[in-house]
């Protein structure tokens, strides 16, 4: 994924998204980034962050972040939140960048494509979530993974005409019998495309298909 600077237009998603979770939970600030190849965070939005903060952050502090998405490779974890042990294997850290700042807790939602990090949000907080906060935090999910499928760039997934009006029909209720007669193709045609998308979307049947962030990036072509 290449550094990209984000439209006006993809900024206001951005920024909605975060002023979304401030009026969910209490928090104290908020951090969007997109993660490129290479697992390192770029591109990011603040929320509550005086700039000055966040350029220590980024020239002392992030490869000592215990939720850094680099490390969390080699699993598929959505939702991570700083538990004491964090804390004390990660003392230096939590003393010398979280504590001058005021900041008790943290949690990182992840947005991931076929298992890799593709996108984040941080929240922080000067004192602990609650159980509650913590669901609400996952409720929030899907609402991020939305909004990071619409400002990501085309080229990172790509259907071709025919997969579009498959998607599109598929969204409709079509079963695959209406989609060849609609289309004027064999049904062995159209199961063939709908293992192609499902591989794209990285989803297993059409009920993923239907609440992907896939398709609701690509229908905006229809």
């Amino acid at each position: 994924m290449i550094s990209i600077p984000f439209s006006h237009h993809q900024k206001t998603l951005i920024d909605c998204c975060l002023n979304t979770i401030a009026h969910i939970i209490p928090i104290s600030a908020s951090v969007y980034y997109l993660v490129n190849e290479h697992w390192q965070p770029n591109n990011h939005v603040l929320y509550g962050i005086p700039p000055r903060m966040h350029q220590d952050y980024l020239k002392y502090f992030h490869q000592l972040d215990p939720l850094h998405p680099d490390n969390f490779r080699g699993d598929d974890l959505r939702l991570v939140r700083m538990d004491p042990e964090m804390k004390q294997q990660n003392q230096a850290f939590f003393h010398d960048f979280m504590q001058p700042n005021n900041l008790t807790d943290m949690a990182e939602i992840f947005i991931r494509r076929k298992n890799k990090i593709i996108a984040g949000i941080s929240v922080l907080r000067d004192c602990p979530f609650t159980q509650q906060e913590v669901m609400r935090l996952n409720a929030i999910l899907p609402v991020a993974e939305l909004m990071t499928f619409d400002v990501l760039p085309d080229s990172l997934v790509s259907y071709t005409p025919k997969e579009q009006e498959i998607i599109h029909l598929v969204r409709e209720g079509a079963s695959n019998k209406r989609i060849a007669l609609l289309l004027g193709v064999s049904l062995s045609t159209v199961k063939t495309h709908l293992r192609n998308i499902f591989a794209k979307a990285n989803v297993s049947n059409r009920t993923e298909l239907v609440s992907s962030g896939f398709i609701i990036h690509q229908d905006n072509s229809f």
